[in-house]
């Protein structure tokens, strides 16, 4: 392994010109039209016009009209007339299909080199960790005690053990623990945050000090999928969970050991199964990158309609 420069890494939502965007694109929130959100379901909405208040942040603007009670009003009236609405089940990601992601992520020509690092150890990481993008991603209005920071990572000599500083499974705040092991080639999340990370002082957040909002990691990973020859609206930020989980099942991984690698709530306790980190890391390389070849896409219905599965 190789150290990288030290320094925090610019962020990406610059490099993609959001605020750019938002400046030709955005009114000032007091003036948001209805058809920003009309159309789309109720939690849609609430995720767009987050999105929005981030990009006025950034460009200094005035941000008091997302807390005017008229907007409340109407979103809570949209949400009565056509209720919560459903997104649908997303499907699952194989570890040849990440494979194919990393490597779309490393030919996008519109992000910086130092983004193409950010977005690829939060793919990984998610894959390896079996998680969603909800406990990687962070905007301006996070809790900042939430952010994942360059001391959120634990070194070994074959593996990292990631805390994560806030989790359903943690109600008294000490940090859930997952395991990532160095794997090697494109999906190795070890490599990836070693070159990303390495050098960095402890307290610096680990994806820079700009935001990865939400809406960028979907959009980068929709555009990979795309890139891939599928269908970029069915994959989403619980897709990299799901597909780890699925993924590892369907290779010989029993439900506890799954269960005792992630930090999911349900069944709490298969928690309390102790584990060294030397032992969550044999499982995770044994349950999720044993077997690299396969299609993108396998042919079961787990992979192609989880609903039905």
């Amino acid at each position: 392994m190789h150290s990288s420069p030290a320094g925090p890494p610019p962020g990406v939502a610059a490099s993609l010109g959001v605020s750019a965007r938002a400046t030709s694109t955005c009114r000032p929130a007091g003036g948001v039209p209805s058809s920003f959100y009309l159309g789309h379901p109720f939690h849609s909405a609430k995720h767009r016009l987050s999105a929005l208040q981030s990009h006025h942040m950034d460009l200094g603007l005035d941000t008091s009209g997302f807390s005017c009670s008229c907007l409340e009003h109407a979103l809570h009236g949209y949400k009565r007339l056509h209720g919560v609405g459903h997104s649908g089940t997303k499907l699952p990601i194989t570890l040849p299909l990440l494979h194919q992601v990393l490597l779309a992520v490393g030919k996008m020509a519109d992000l910086f080199p130092q983004d193409h690092l950010i977005l690829q150890v939060a793919f990984a990481l998610a894959f390896a960790c079996f998680l969603h993008s909800g406990k990687l991603v962070w905007d301006h209005g996070t809790n900042c005690t939430t952010i994942l920071t360059v001391s959120s990572i634990r070194w070994a000599s074959d593996h990292v053990v990631l805390t994560l500083p806030a989790s359903k499974t943690d109600p008294f705040w000490q940090g859930v623990h997952v395991v990532a092991p160095e794997v090697g080639s494109v999906k190795c999340p070890v490599t990836h945050l070693w070159h990303f990370s390495h050098g960095c002082p402890p307290l610096a957040l680990l994806f820079g000090l700009d935001p990865l909002p939400w809406s960028t990691f979907v959009t980068i990973l929709r555009r990979t999928i795309q890139a891939c020859g599928l269908l970029a609206s069915q994959y989403a930020g619980h897709s990299f969970c799901h597909g780890a989980a699925t993924w590892a099942s369907q290779h010989g991984a029993s439900t506890a050991d799954i269960q005792s690698l992630s930090w999911w709530s349900s069944n709490c306790y298969f928690h309390y199964i102790d584990r060294s980190a030397q032992e969550c890391c044999a499982l995770v390389a044994s349950a999720l990158f044993s077997i690299c070849d396969g299609p993108l896409v396998p042919s079961g219905p787990a992979w192609r309609d989880p609903g039905l599965a």
